[in-house]
């Protein structure tokens, strides 16, 4: 039993993915494994037919200051249909660059899904960066994920999704 609800594309959404341990066997389950077994059984699951996902760390789980390279899957790609982004704290946004790199860089088109501490302001922004999947709170509605994916009424930047920002006449300042 899952201690969140899914949200995909805007609907709510039955989890069929399975986050696996380091250790634990693989099944013919949907299943997300960590970057470093991907590295390390890249062979072995050259063969799987069931679909893979990877969950990436912003926090390198202690191994580093800066976490888990988003670059590091550009080789397995071709082999996963899901990338689960962990956001460690609501202050860490190294999954937002993650998720552009994914997108724009990449071209990754499967699902790309926010967990950890994923919090109601955040959530438009992190669909602008490419995030397709939130992992949410039980107790957050899909009303109320609607409500924070409209809250930012226009766009200053390009991003991942179709408004690529800027205002019509808008000019940027000399200082």
């Amino acid at each position: 039993m899952t201690d969140y609800h899914l949200v995909i594309d805007g609907a709510t959404a039955t989890e069929s993915w399975h986050y696996l341990d380091d250790d634990a066997p693989l099944t013919d389950a949907p299943s997300i494994i960590t970057l470093a077994r991907l590295q390390a059984e890249a062979d072995t699951l050259k063969s799987r037919s069931a679909p893979l996902g990877v969950i990436l760390h912003a926090d390198g789980l202690g191994k580093t200051d800066h976490g888990e390279d988003v670059r590091a899957l550009a080789p397995y790609l071709d082999r996963l249909a899901l990338v689960a982004l962990h956001f460690p704290i609501y202050r860490n946004g190294r999954g937002y660059s993650a998720a552009r790199v994914l997108r724009q860089e990449f071209g990754f088109t499967g699902e790309l899904r926010a967990t950890g501490d994923v919090l109601y302001d955040q959530w438009a922004m992190m669909n602008r960066c490419g995030i397709n999947a939130f992992e949410l709170a039980k107790d957050i509605s899909l009303d109320t994920f609607k409500t924070a994916l409209g809250e930012l009424s226009g766009a200053y930047q390009p991003a991942a999704d179709q408004n690529q920002g800027g205002k019509k006449g808008w000019r940027r300042s000399r200082l």
